[in-house]
């Protein structure tokens, strides 16, 4: 028989590696909009096309932007963003002719804005005009002296004319501004060695070769988002000039406590009490009694949807109360009996609370901060919730704190629990210097440490503080603000505290913490009282506002950058104990509101300045008093934002909106399924025409935000697209909002969104050329990810190379060619060293495939496996014991699937599957097993771990002489591919009295066809390696994704391709496109 018979083909892929990059993201700079010709609709259609054409941008889409750009300009000729961003779409086509054109018109429309000038002076450079490049970067100094672009543009250009000391001035400069960049410290090294500055120079270097070698470096290159900010696309915002309605809207905040709120039946001698913060008291008065009147001042009040209604319940903790109150259509009823949450006198003091779903059963639990103990209660559903303190493993807490988050701290896919310490009042106050010394809390009390208990997932907590580095220094914490500050999708941690300079926790990303507030900008100092968290001038990071004791506060406004600048606030906010950001009058920017003793305070957002809107929007200060905290959300269900406050003396008031929902708005309600079920730390941008917004979602006490997502619209009727970045890191975008959206008037709708349990890294896919169409074959080079943990701090080893099986029938010749495509359609650097087509000719009847399937090291040499008339077992059991043959004798997605999910992905309950091999045929035994794996990703195992779990890879047993199970292969593999089969060699393997053997596994594996190969060995076969003729780069977009069932695994046409990506652009040096 002659081996030419049947021919199969081999890609083998040679020490391949895919590792994920943190994203960076860059500031977009205010610019001032003309657009005085154009009618309102035509003006946000340009916006819009404006806002599309930055999106294709990003996809490196430069056609098509341009296109887009140019309908915008078509609809408003004098939309200054849409001319500067035609210039740089066509830079990078690249058409620099042109392109020089449009920044020419662009520069008339915007003088005074960095963009022309740098674009200008890039398209210079290009053109070697190189005294024209020098003057336009020194333009754009003048106007950012920081900029990193310009200022290592310009220093190149004094390089090449051996300027050296004025290269280094600007060098430095551009190190400062931006330490991690990789381009400015190599220049600045080569500059300082060719100046003579040799010791400096070769310390320059080093730090280049770290830079390099590092997975953060940042670069000024030549592919667009390397070129510099002022060369990437402007997108509106609606804070810009000409956007903002200066009016001040007929909107206010008016006592609704009596509507609201149940009769509070008088005041309680016990609770009312004076605020504590500024108390002052003689020395012989400090004793438990005046601890805990210290502690009794504060207390709080917490929004949670108990009843999972979707509207916003109240939890109320006071110092000998809690109470729980439904939201009945924006009245609120006291269902504490019978709740199991009504507090004894002789308990805790509460002092803050948080709702947030910690075991992810699908309700919101409460969390209860108190001086004397720490209280858990889990919602048992039905109105109940059970103390779940003592089995939580809460350790004791002696100090008194008053600032408390959910939040999952290690993205592993549950919530954690950081509390900021205020004051050790147990301890002696350090100033007394006798009985009659006067104290005055809490300048003259200790401070406290923090405390961060890490969920571990099976219902128990543990202190990680020491471990995770984020005890700090026993301060005064007033408040903490957990969030992804600097955009590089990890959590961290803002605490501000009282008499010091807050503290900026970053995230290691390696389990531990770095206090890095002084580097970031935030080293000012003052009695702080509160914070509010949001992004107010819409650069896609977060801002705050600081509240102070004796002042005004203080902005801390991000840079876009991830540093921060500090400025004072308006007066109005004097002498704040409590601040959130939200927009009060739904315009699409978010304002101030404060709370003091002089009463309710709005600041107006106008985009380029605040303005002071009390007497209009806090008529008759309806929350007048000292309020150490607030909440806010849309407790009536009208499309605004309403306020729920509880002050010192014990008293709730309650403050309704009246004119906010004059404008538009959209809510949006989050559902997560990978993420922690609460969606806290969420990530959601909303795009209306000419609008973008971001808010970030808290479970924090005092809330630094509103709990509700509400956007506010303004004018606009309503929202082109909603983007969520889940804690998980799933990007979803949603674009059917008409469709989607609730109406709940003609102005308000909500919109509820359902994480989509997507891979946002997996594989790239692989297609052949079939005669007819490019069909999908498999998603491959899994094996190969780099920097997945196995457990916290246990890293895989990466398998450098990969067979993957193509039958002939799917791979045919075109014009004599073989061709083969491989997508990188994931949000996933690819590092491909070889790609190799290889030939095996092999005799009719028979089937070839490699030894293929993820194992753990030393894995086996590459080997082909020839098989003849493989066929099913004759029967297969699962761990009930039910037959499931029918399920595995033939490839149609039907799976042994009857095992127990572990609230973890990819991980399941250990289950087994049985099989009979029958009647041996041959004196070779192979098992040819199809399926797929919904793979556990790194944050996964880091929560298995902490839950006491191991992953357990399929391991073979047969049984032995007693008939007991007996492991003979530990690991047989893992399919990598959607689908993949494995060969498991069984030969020498099987006893003699017997072929019953059985898979176990905790892994989710879905096995689609299990055969059993019955030929004597290897026939003989023949290889032939091809090397590709050719190899091009291009970009082409986004495959459809199709099912046939609606089930996993999921395929992929070629032929429907979308230009939309679902995922962030990630930054760093890629290949050129073209021929590789």
């Amino acid at each position: 028989m002659a081996v030419e018979d049947r021919i199969g083909f081999l890609i083998e892929v040679f020490r391949m590696k895919f590792y994920i990059k943190p994203l960076a993201f860059v500031s977009l700079v205010f610019l001032s909009i003309c657009a005085i010709s154009a009618s309102q609709a035509d003006r946000e259609d340009a916006y819009r096309a404006n806002n599309i054409g930055v999106a294709l941008l990003e996809q490196f889409n430069y056609k098509e932007a341009a296109a887009s750009f140019r309908r915008a300009l078509a609809l408003d000729p004098r939309l200054a963003i849409a001319r500067i961003n035609l210039s740089i779409a066509l830079y990078n086509l690249p058409e620099v002719a042109s392109s020089l054109v449009e920044a020419k018109k662009a520069l008339e429309l915007m003088p005074a804005a960095p963009q022309p000038h740098y674009m200008l002076g890039l398209i210079a450079r290009t053109q070697n005009r190189f005294d024209d490049a020098i003057e336009s970067f020194q333009q754009v100094l003048k106007i950012d002296p920081r900029d990193v672009g310009a200022n290592v543009n310009l220093a190149q250009l004094y390089m090449q004319q051996r300027k050296y000391p004025e290269a280094i001035a600007l060098l430095r400069t551009a190190t400062e501004s931006e330490p991690y960049n990789v381009t400015a410290t190599y220049n600045l090294a080569i500059s300082l060695l060719r100046s003579g500055q040799r010791e400096e120079g070769q310390r320059a270097m080093q730090r280049f070769q770290s830079l390099r070698d590092s997975n953060y470096g940042t670069v000024i290159g030549l592919n667009y988002l390397e070129q510099g900010r002022y060369s990437e696309a402007v997108a509106s915002t609606g804070a810009e000039a000409g956007l903002v309605e200066i009016a001040t809207p007929d909107v206010r905040f008016v006592d609704s406590t009596d509507a609201t709120l149940p009769k509070q039946g008088g005041q309680n001698p016990s609770e009312s009490r004076s605020p504590a913060f500024g108390r002052g008291f003689n020395a012989s008065e400090i004793g438990e009694s005046a601890r805990r009147e210290i502690a009794a001042s504060f207390g709080s009040v917490a929004l949670i949807d108990y009843d999972g209604d979707l509207d916003l319940d109240l939890f109320e903790a006071g110092p000998s109360s809690r109470r729980l109150y439904r939201n009945d259509g924006g009245r609120f009823t006291d269902v504490t009996d019978g709740s199991g949450l009504a507090a004894s006198t002789q308990g805790p003091i509460a002092t803050g609370a948080v709702a947030g779903d910690y075991n992810n059963d699908g309700r919101a639990d409460l969390f209860v901060l108190g001086f004397g103990g720490l209280s858990l209660y889990r919602n048992e559903g039905g109105g109940k919730f059970a103390d779940v303190t003592a089995s939580a493993s809460l350790p004791a807490y002696p100090y008194l704190a008053v600032s408390v988050a959910f939040v999952d701290i290690d993205h592993d896919g549950d919530l954690d629990i950081f509390i900021a310490g205020l004051a050790d009042i147990a301890k002696p106050p350090t100033a007394a210097r006798g009985a009659d010394a006067l104290i005055r809390f809490p300048d003259d009390f200790a401070g406290a440490p923090n405390l961060l208990l890490r969920n571990n997932g099976n219902g128990k907590f543990t202190d990680i503080t020491a471990a995770a580095q984020v005890a700090g220094k026993p301060g005064r914490a007033v408040a903490v603000v957990p969030t992804d500050y600097d955009n590089r999708r990890d959590i961290d941690l803002l605490v501000l505290n009282y008499g010091a300079a807050p503290t900026l926790f970053r995230n290691l990303r390696d389990g531990t913490f770095s206090d890095v507030a002084v580097g970031m900008g935030m080293n000012a100092g003052g009695s702080f009282t509160c914070a509010g968290a949001g992004d107010v001038n819409k650069d896609g990071f977060t801002d705050f506002f600081f509240g102070r004791a004796d002042r005004a506060g203080l902005f801390a406004m991000s840079d876009g950058q991830g540093r921060f600048v500090t400025r004072d606030a308006p007066r109005s906010t004097e002498r704040a104990s409590a601040a959130q950001f939200l927009d009060y009058d739904n315009d699409g920017l978010i304002d101030l509101v404060t709370i003091s003793g002089g009463g309710l305070r709005v600041a107006r957002n106008l985009g380029d300045r605040w303005s002071d809107v009390s007497e209009q929007a806090a008529p008759r200060s309806p929350l007048a008093g000292h309020c150490r905290s607030f909440a806010s959300a849309d407790t009536d269900g009208d499309g605004d934002i309403d306020l729920i406050a509880r002050f010192a003396t014990g008293e709730m008031k309650a403050a309704r909106n009246e004119g906010g929902n004059r404008n538009h708005s959209l809510r949006i309600n989050l559902t997560a399924r990978v993420s922690n079920r609460s969606s806290v730390a969420s990530k959601i941008e909303a795009r209306a025409g000419s609008l973008r917004q971001k808010i970030e979602t808290y479970a924090a006490s005092p809330a630094p935000a509103p709990d509700d997502s509400i956007f506010g619209l303004g004018a606009r009727t309503g929202v082109d697209a909603v983007r969520v970045l889940w804690p998980a890191g799933i990007v979803q975008a949603e674009t059917e909002i008409a469709r989607s959206a609730r109406k709940l008037s003609p102005v308000a709708a909500t919109l509820t969104i359902t994480e989509i349990d997507r891979k946002p890294s997996s594989c790239p896919y692989l297609y052949s050329w079939n005669g007819e169409r490019f069909e999908f074959i498999t998603d491959f080079m899994g094996g190969g990810e780099m920097g997945y943990w196995v457990a916290p701090g246990l890293h895989n080893q990466p398998d450098p190379d990969e067979y993957v099986r193509i039958r002939g029938d799917q791979l045919k010749a075109r014009d004599g060619r073989y061709e083969i495509r491989v997508t990188n359609e994931l949000e996933e650097a690819l590092f491909v060293d070889q790609l190799q087509l290889i030939a095996v000719a092999h005799p009719e009847g028979t089937e070839v495939f490699p030894n293929e399937g993820l194992t753990g090291p030393p894995r086996p040499p590459f080997k082909i496996y020839v098989t003849r008339g493989a066929r099913p077992p004759a029967s297969a059991t699962d761990d009930h014991g039910q037959d499931v043959l029918d399920r595995i004798a033939h490839l149609d997605r039907r799976y042994p699937d009857d095992f127990k999910l572990r609230p973890i992905r990819g991980y399941a309950e250990e289950h087994t599957l049985t099989l009979d091999l029958g009647a041996a045929s041959a004196s070779r035994t192979l098992l040819l097993m199809t399926g797929w794996t919904d793979y556990a990703f790194s944050s996964d195992n880091v929560a298995a771990h902490q839950a006491g779990l191991g992953m357990k890879p399929p391991a073979l047993q047969v049984k032995d002489d007693r008939g007991e199970w007996k492991t003979v292969i530990a690991d047989i593999g893992i399919p990598v591919g959607r689908p993949q089969t494995i060969v498991v060699d069984l030969t020498g393997k099987l006893p003699k009295s017997g072929r019953e053997v059985r898979i176990v596994t905790n892994m989710r594996i879905y096995w689609d066809q299990i055969l059993v190969d019955g030929a004597e060995g290897d026939s003989r076969f023949e290889m032939t390696r091809l090397e590709a003729a050719k190899a091009e780069l291009r970009w082409r977009g986004f495959s459809a994704e199709v099912t046939p069932d609606g089930r996993e695994p999921f395929g992929y046409d070629y032929d429907r391709v979308s230009l939309t990506s679902p995922w962030k652009v990630l930054p760093g040096r890629y290949t050129r496109e073209g021929d590789v």
